[in-house]
């Protein structure tokens, strides 16, 4: 089923358009084994789990209110080390230039703190496909809605507009409460719910948009 018309999306970084859930998976076991629990055995095992509020997920795996904040704190630090590691999904660079050359407005937006995205961005080039990059101020209230909601205010659209695409029930959370189109992108750090629009690659995303226009390429980003 297509989408109606779309005039933006926005879209989710970690897990989305960075593959980094087997990383953060990595990460995650590391400070597990710090405090003597099960690691996550497999990337379905952490995607099964994963979701948002973060505490929630924390709690999931054993790491009560208690224990979260010197937890996050050493996943922060952790995962930091390994900044450039994750490469971007096969068919982001194609994907991102088909939509520009429909004159699709993109925005980004974050669950990361604004220095570590820049530098997670970094090894990417990824800086001209994105009108705007939003992220959060506090690592411990991983919430992008205050900063969507902003840059939608001053979009000049409604939230009609926008399509939302992402890869956890945040995300999703954020595009209902806004009034926004989602699209559950079924390749990152959450399983899907099996209730909403999904694609198994960002590619997809083309034939949801309907037909291209023509005499448009998909030639990647320079």
């Amino acid at each position: 089923m297509e989408l109606g018309p779309i005039r933006a999306i926005c879209w989710d970084w970690n897990g989305t358009l960075l593959d980094d859930a087997e990383i953060c998976r990595q990460v995650m076991n590391a400070v597990l084994e710090e405090h003597a629990l099960e690691p996550l055995a497999d990337e379905h095992a952490y995607r099964s789990v994963f979701r948002f509020p973060i505490r929630d997920f924390y709690r999931s795996v054993g790491l009560g209110d208690d224990r979260f904040v010197s937890a996050a704190t050493t996943y922060l630090d952790l995962l930091a080390q390994r900044v450039g590691e994750a490469p971007l999904h096969s068919d982001v660079r194609a994907t991102l230039a088909v939509l520009r050359e429909r004159g699709i407005r993109q925005v980004l937006a974050s669950a990361t703190l604004p220095d570590a995205l820049a530098r997670q961005m970094a090894p990417h080039d990824l800086g001209e496909a994105f009108e705007a990059v939003l992220s959060i101020d506090d690592p411990f209230r991983a919430s992008k809605h205050d900063v969507i909601s902003r840059w939608l205010a001053t979009s000049g659209m409604t939230a009609h507009d926008v399509l939302v695409v992402g890869d956890t029930n945040h995300d999703r959370e954020i595009a209902d409460d806004l009034g926004a189109e989602f699209v559950h992108f079924d390749g990152g750090h959450q399983k899907w719910a099996g209730d909403t629009r999904r694609v198994s690659t960002l590619g997809e995303l083309i034939d949801l948009l309907g037909p291209l226009p023509v005499g448009s390429a998909s030639a990647e980003l320079a």
